[in-house]
């Protein structure tokens, strides 16, 4: 079982580049790299993938990373997922049915089934959408977001 969640900082330290983008008009390279600051709590099957760093994880950044690999695990691919300005990674082996989940930052690794990676992955992106957009509502007016929207 995949457990996803995320925390959005507060931390102005976090925020300061933030502050300063046009959210109705930001491309999506602006919003996953200089935006939403915060911190991932991630589980598979008790397996520990959280990357909590005070604000340092790019939430919507991870939201897309997290989609693209299951839409490539649908597509009958292995995938990574890349943290943002970070050299951590998350690696997802397909494998007939399942998918063994590792990552380059903690010890461990477990295995789920394939549709679990690509209807969470799904799901994950929805909830940081409706998460974004109801703290930052001129998202719900960026035509990059909404793009988002129809991915999922």
């Amino acid at each position: 079982m995949i457990r996803a969640d995320h925390a959005l900082s507060d931390n102005p330290v976090v925020l300061r580049e933030q502050v300063r983008v046009n959210l109705r008009k930001a491309g999506l390279l602006t919003l996953c790299y200089s935006c939403f600051g915060g911190d991932l709590r991630l589980t598979v099957n008790e397996v520990d993938f959280s990357m909590v760093t005070g604000g340092g994880v790019q939430i919507l950044d991870f939201a897309v990373e997290f989609y693209t690999a299951g839409r490539a695990i649908a597509s009958g691919k292995n995938a990574k997922i890349e943290f943002a300005g970070m050299a951590d990674e998350i690696y997802l082996v397909l494998s007939g049915a399942a998918v063994t989940v590792s990552c380059s930052y903690a010890d461990g690794d477990a295995q789920i089934p394939k549709e679990e990676v690509v209807v969470v992955s799904r799901e994950f992106l929805r909830e940081v959408l409706a998460d974004l957009e109801s703290r930052y509502p001129d998202l719900k007016k960026n035509e990059n977001v909404k793009k988002m929207h129809y991915w999922a």
